[in-house]
């Protein structure tokens, strides 16, 4: 593979990490081995990474986003970078669009402005109108984005026989090897040692639904007076996302019952990405409860892989793919959405030690069946061979090497209007016009 390619992650790549960069760490880690690698991150990111990965590390910005661009042959993005960036929907170069977060359906769910979703669907149509390729997480989220692109006409007579090849499925993965503690984690006293942990390994967004696992937590605390709810993530890494509503309620409720703090417990800040195991570890079950939702239909909860790598059972909503997997695989519990009764039992259920050692297996498969060597394999094939969509491959406006020159656009605007200048006037002054000038004169008095 000799093809150089530029990653533009949309989030911020620092020792702590959220899900985006992460998934953009790992395909540069596994990238840069078979051909040169960029990682460009919003951010500066630090020098102590760059050890970590033979990718080329470094901040994109308006002021060289054009010379990223003209020194990779091919470009990965998810997000906001397209609107960011409008110079690379001109680019000849070949874009791959991930679409792995299908953020309208997020958006739908945590915001009441009508604009600002229409700004989204603005986005991903924008990111399907120009990019060669395709990248999702499953096969749900495939025949999602095949009907997208079959709408804005991506999917025709020229690209037909290829679609099948330009939308690939690349899921969230998890690293090879099993994770070994480097360090304290969760239980920091000998007393942890005895509590029964649940883990939210994640941040608290409005489409999931904590707390009916609070609740749970408060009226099992008499009987299991060992129990944690643990919520792992509680400050994003990227300073611009801010604590949601949700988060909030979550912790007035926690306050409310009085167990914020004892059976409940609320991990100011965000982990940091090397240290994530040693959490993990200490953990006895990972807990994900959601609503049933279109953004639960064609979601993929990343958190729900952490738990698969350290091994532990699962207790989790139905309604997303991964839940599937889980039932069929019996690597944990599925409950229906806002089931509290079906929570309490699931808890009871994997507090016992003989219940709780028959989930072990089928957590240990999906381990093997998401890890980052396997899921990668098909982006690798891609950019080893990747070409130019037929349906677009007329778009080879040159970059220049600076900043982007806004003057050649405006010179392509205005040559375009010229051209629809001639077209009208010539229109105006045919015959045909010109016979049917009464007629037209006519209708308009007939109008009045």
């Amino acid at each position: 593979m000799s093809n150089s390619i530029l990653i533009l992650c949309p989030d911020v790549i620092t020792e702590c990490m959220a899900g985006p960069a992460i998934r953009y760490w790992e395909f540069a880690k596994a990238l840069s081995p078979l051909s040169p690698v960029t990682l460009a991150a919003p951010n500066v990111i630090p020098n102590a990474l760059q050890a970590l990965t033979q990718a080329h590390l470094i901040q994109h910005t308006s002021k060289n986003i054009a010379k990223l661009t003209n020194q990779h042959d091919i470009i990965i993005f998810q997000g906001h970078i397209l609107e960011n960036y409008p110079l690379l929907r001109q680019t000849n170069k070949i874009l791959v669009a991930d679409l792995y977060d299908p953020i309208v359906l997020e958006s739908l769910e945590q915001c009441q402005d009508p604009h600002t979703i229409t700004a989204q669907v603005r986005l991903m149509n924008s990111q399907i109108k120009h990019a060669d390729y395709f990248i999702c997480a499953s096969e749900r989220q495939r025949d999602l984005w095949l009907g997208h692109l079959l709408a804005l006409g991506r999917i025709n007579l020229l690209t037909i026989n290829q679609i099948q090849q330009r939308m690939i499925i690349v899921p969230f993965g998890i690293p090879d090897m099993p994770p070994q503690r480097t360090g304290i984690g969760l239980r920091k006293t000998h007393d942890d040692n005895d509590k029964f942990i649940l883990l939210w390994g994640g941040g608290i967004w409005e489409w999931f639904d904590p707390l009916i696992l609070i609740r749970a937590v408060y009226r099992l605390k008499s009987r299991y007076p060992d129990l944690r709810l643990v919520f792992l993530g509680t400050q994003h890494p990227n300073p611009k996302i801010n604590i949601m509503p949700k988060q909030h309620r979550a912790e007035a409720l926690a306050s409310e019952l009085g167990v914020h703090g004892n059976q409940v417990i609320f991990k100011k800040g965000w982990v940091p990405y090397d240290t994530l195991h040693n959490h993990l570890l200490d953990a006895d079950v990972g807990v994900s409860a959601h609503f049933d939702t279109l953004e639960t239909h064609f979601s993929f909860r990343t958190r729900l892989l952490s738990y698969f790598w350290a091994g532990k059972p699962i207790i989790t909503t139905t309604g997303d793919v991964l839940a599937e997997e889980i039932i069929h695989k019996k690597a944990g519990i599925v409950v229906n959405p806002t089931d509290e009764e079906a929570w309490i039992r699931a808890i009871e259920n994997l507090h016992n030690p003989e219940q709780y050692a028959t989930y072990i297996n089928g957590v240990k498969t999906l381990a093997q069946q998401y890890r980052w060597s396997t899921v990668i394999q098909p982006l690798l094939n891609l950019c080893s061979k990747a070409t130019r969509s037929p349906d677009i491959s007329d778009r080879t406006i040159i970059l220049p090497n600076e900043d982007y020159n806004l003057k050649k656009q405006l010179a392509t605007c205005e040559h375009d209007k010229n051209v629809l200048k001639k077209q009208v006037n010539s229109i105006m002054q045919s015959f045909s016009m010109q016979i049917t000038a009464p007629l037209r004169t006519l209708r308009r008095c007939l109008k009045k």
